[in-house]
């Protein structure tokens, strides 16, 4: 694990290339402080991926924060009949926007929903709201993707890479553009122990997996065996859209950002909403109802997480203020590991002794328990969760009810094998880009726009996280 003074941190990413901000906090600034929402006001943005965690919470906080934007268009796929105009109202019916409407109801009349498909030739997008992007959009948020890590390749690589390509292809258009603002994730170079703000070649040439993907793309064995030496195709996809970025630096002005594992949210407007079972959201809840006993790994393995609203905070931020005038392209890292860390061990038990608290765990939830072994983890986990989830089901079936806990085992454990390479290795992401940035802002930005993770207090922040998911994923109030 990386335990490492603030001193050494800030000594190692020194040695990465820095990103040029202008700042009203010193004499010698080359231009006066332009505050955020400033920044934003009269412009319009184009948001991919608004249906997802991150993209719902940064739409929130753009039209919470910036007042006088003018229009956020985003793409949405019609879907089960429904059109764009109905999904959008699903999405604004979730919790997140109930400050929003209470104190701002005319705001959401500044999403325009565009109909398209990130899949689609063009992005399906009609002729008629393609020329409106080109005319009026100043910055684009790319955060579309498909995050399952189950997914097949080929459509892992049509979504996230063709899709990132046919992003840059509609934003190369627009007249006015800023920035070109992609989402990525902090283990986009999962290959590598310690991680930089840069953009590092892939462990495979871009132009060979493309190849690879035409000539063989419906093979499955040939795919698997391509790829069976990458932690996951979903974080080595996210590697293969840098590279592709980075390839097209000089025609299109882009900045990356790169959250680690994305949990509740800290701050505003609800503490604590999560919309999705993901990753350490999903374990640490398994933990507290008896699903997982054992995870592969150490107790000193570090789990790198960053609150949602930190990472809308910092890609508003990076939208208005990245650097795109260097030789290469900025890279934001927004994660918890290198600054202030926390374990899977500890986060787990934080997240038990809260659900204990609340008398919510179950009887048999026990502390996570950690092996490098195969055989403790299968079998111990075949013990402690697989034996009482059938003797469970038996009861239920017994009293005439629908056995449901077996289910509920595979789902654990499937999740515990996906997670294997995440809960067994600590990764160093600097983020000195992250930091300097944080650090050019006025205290009122600071306070619109919190995402330093230096801030966070990991026991108060698992009340929170705790509370969070028992209300919006578990729905007990």
């Amino acid at each position: 694990m990386f335990r490492v003074s603030r001193g050494v941190v800030v000594a190692i990413g020194n040695t990465n290339r820095g990103c040029n901000y202008s700042t009203g906090n010193t004499v010698s600034s080359l231009k006066p402080y332009e505050r955020v929402a400033d920044y934003y006001a009269g412009k319009s943005v184009f948001v991919t991926g608004a249906t997802g965690f991150v993209g719902k919470v940064l739409i929130e906080r753009l039209l919470f924060n910036c007042t006088d934007i003018e229009t956020i268009y985003v793409l949405i796929r019609p879907k089960d009949g429904a059109d764009t105009q109905k999904r959008l109202q699903t999405i604004f019916n979730v919790p997140l926007f109930s400050k929003l409407k209470q104190v701002k109801p005319d705001a959401l009349k500044k999403v325009i929903p565009i109909e398209g498909d990130i899949t689609l030739t063009q992005l399906g997008i009609r002729a008629s709201d393609r020329q409106k992007l080109k005319e009026k959009v100043s910055v684009v948020f790319h955060s579309a993707a498909t995050v399952r890590f189950v997914d097949p390749f080929q459509a892992m690589m049509n979504i996230n890479l063709e899709g990132t390509r046919r992003m840059m292809d509609l934003s190369r258009e627009m007249k006015d553009l800023e920035r070109f603002v992609y989402i990525s994730t902090a283990f986009s170079n999962a290959h590598r122990k310690i991680i930089d703000e840069t953009i590092y070649p892939p462990p495979k040439k871009l132009e060979d997996v493309c190849q690879m993907v035409k000539d063989y793309g419906h093979d499955d064995k040939k795919v698997n065996k391509y790829v069976s030496d990458v932690v996951n195709t979903y974080t080595f996809s996210k590697g293969l859209c840098e590279e592709l970025i980075r390839q097209h630096r000089n025609d299109l002005p882009s900045v990356i950002v790169r959250p680690s594992i994305v949990c509740p949210m800290h701050h505003e407007p609800l503490p604590g909403w999560v919309d999705s079972w993901v990753a350490a959201t999903a374990t640490f809840s398994n933990v507290a109802r008896g699903l997982t006993p054992y995870a592969y790994g150490t107790d000193d393995v570090v789990c790198d997480l960053i609150p949602v609203d930190y990472v809308a905070n910092l890609t508003i931020l990076v939208g208005a203020k990245g650097d795109v005038g260097g030789e290469d392209i900025a890279v934001y890292n927004i994660c918890s590991g290198s600054e202030n860390p926390i374990t899977w061990k500890e986060g787990s038990d934080l997240f038990l002794e809260k659900s204990k608290e609340d008398g919510f765990s179950k009887k048999n939830a026990r502390q996570l328990e950690f092996s490098k072994s195969t055989f403790v983890v299968k079998f111990g986990s075949f013990l402690r969760q697989t034996v009482p989830c059938f003797f469970a089901d038996i009861g239920l079936v017994l009293t005439g009810k629908t056995p449901r806990h077996l289910v509920d085992d595979t789902r654990a454990s499937l999740l515990r094998e996906i997670l294997k390479p995440f809960t067994s290795t600590s990764w160093f992401m600097k983020s000195r880009n992250t930091q300097t940035l944080i650090s050019t802002l006025d205290d009122h930005d600071k306070h619109q726009f919190p995402c330093d993770v230096n801030k966070i207090n990991w026991n108060s922040y698992f009340t929170i996280f705790f509370n969070g998911v028992k209300e919006y994923l578990l729905r007990i109030k």
